[in-house]
């Protein structure tokens, strides 16, 4: 997804065909988080470290905040969890590079749009985003701000922080457009409360996760301290 100042990235769930998507209603925002919660920590890791075969489209954003796109899931993804524990020692003997987000229990390895360039462009034109990674998007103020799908070949979730490092709100299943879409009549999106950060992942993890409002978020391996949270 792209990011229009002051939006979201979504990725498309696997199975689901482009022209399946167009018509689906968007679940904007989920108000609390679920009571019970998965304890995982998703790691996918390419080349060697943890074999994950997970695609997830193009993102981009929009202007007057900018809109960012992001990736779907490959035909046949496959998202490794790995329980807290496990990463604990994982880490130990084979130390596995940031940097990561996490969220409530969750950790996601990411990559980082923190310069204009960078979340502008988002995960636009890109065919896919591993199961269980992300983009974590890093604004310099809090604000309201707008993203759209442009270029984007799949589905997303948005995640939005505030700047006290806790999720404001969650964008579900955000659709990636017709590519006929002219720019003007594309959707924008952008949460009920202002976001410093913004998380974006596949389409449908949230909610498989039990991602909700009110979750605290870390930055970890390399970022953690740096942008705040």
């Amino acid at each position: 997804m792209a990011l229009r100042l002051p939006g979201p990235i979504i990725c498309p769930i696997r199975g689901i065909k482009p022209e399946e998507n167009l018509g689906k209603n968007l679940e904007r925002h989920r108000p609390a988080r679920p009571p019970a919660k998965y304890s995982y920590v998703i790691l996918a890791i390419a080349a060697g470290l943890l074999a994950v075969t997970a695609g997830c489209g193009n993102t981009a954003t929009s202007t007057p905040p900018p809109v960012i796109p992001t990736v779907a899931p490959s035909e046949t993804p496959a998202a490794t969890a790995m329980t807290a524990a496990t990463l604990s020692a994982s880490s130990t003997e084979n130390p596995i590079k940031g940097p990561f987000v996490r969220v409530d229990k969750v950790v996601f390895p990411v990559e980082l749009a923190a310069e204009s360039e960078e979340r502008i462009r988002g995960l636009s034109g890109r065919a896919s985003l591993n199961s269980g990674m992300g983009m974590l998007f890093v604004f310099e103020n809090a604000e309201r701000f707008r993203f759209w799908m442009k270029e984007m070949q799949f589905t997303l979730d948005i995640i939005w922080i505030g700047p006290d490092c806790q999720v404001v709100d969650v964008s579900e299943n955000v659709p990636f457009p017709d590519p006929s879409t002219p720019l003007g009549e594309l959707p924008r999106y952008s949460p009920e409360s202002p976001a410093q950060y913004v998380l974006e992942i596949n389409g449908g993890e949230a909610a498989y996760l039990g991602l909700g409002i009110g979750d605290l978020v870390k930055f970890l391996g390399g970022i953690d301290g740096r942008y705040g949270c």
